[in-house]
């Protein structure tokens, strides 16, 4: 085992980190012909700052830079948080030890709670949730090709 690994003589990190940093504000040699480049195609920054901290921008985006969900997001969204909750439900009465009428009751509950809210939430058009299901994910995979 090596206690020193790559710690500093006597301890001065402070003097590592500016070696350290002054190494990386120098601007780099062009690379060899067959040497494997991890930045192709990025455009360089500014010049690095020394000091700089890991802070949140000064500007925030405006609202409109953020795409706002669509309906068909939002109600997917609400459709998964309704069966995690209703799963939810069914584990914590299971782990406290209901009587299986209950835990009966809540899983019917559910499942007609899930067909009543088909009518709500599908869009017109569509017959049953594993066809919205299906749409929305084509839909997002167009997005993400583009």
């Amino acid at each position: 085992m090596n206690p020193q690994w790559n710690t500093p003589p006597n301890g001065d990190f402070a003097r590592l980190v500016e070696r350290l940093a002054a190494e990386a504000a120098k601007p780099k040699r062009p690379p060899a012909e067959n040497e494997h480049v991890l930045d192709v195609g990025m455009t360089p920054s500014d010049a690095p700052r020394a000091g700089a901290s890991h802070r949140l921008p000064a500007t925030i985006p405006s609202p409109g830079a953020v795409p706002s969900p669509t309906a068909d997001q939002i109600r997917l969204t609400v459709a998964k948080g309704l069966a995690i909750a209703w799963l939810v439900l069914l584990l914590a009465l299971m782990a406290v030890g209901a009587p299986v009428p209950v835990l009966t009751l809540v899983f019917v509950g559910g499942l007609w709670a899930a067909h009543s809210l088909r009518r709500r939430f599908l869009p017109p058009g569509v017959a049953n949730w594993r066809e919205w299901l299906e749409q929305v994910a084509r839909q997002q995979t167009e997005r993400r090709s583009k």
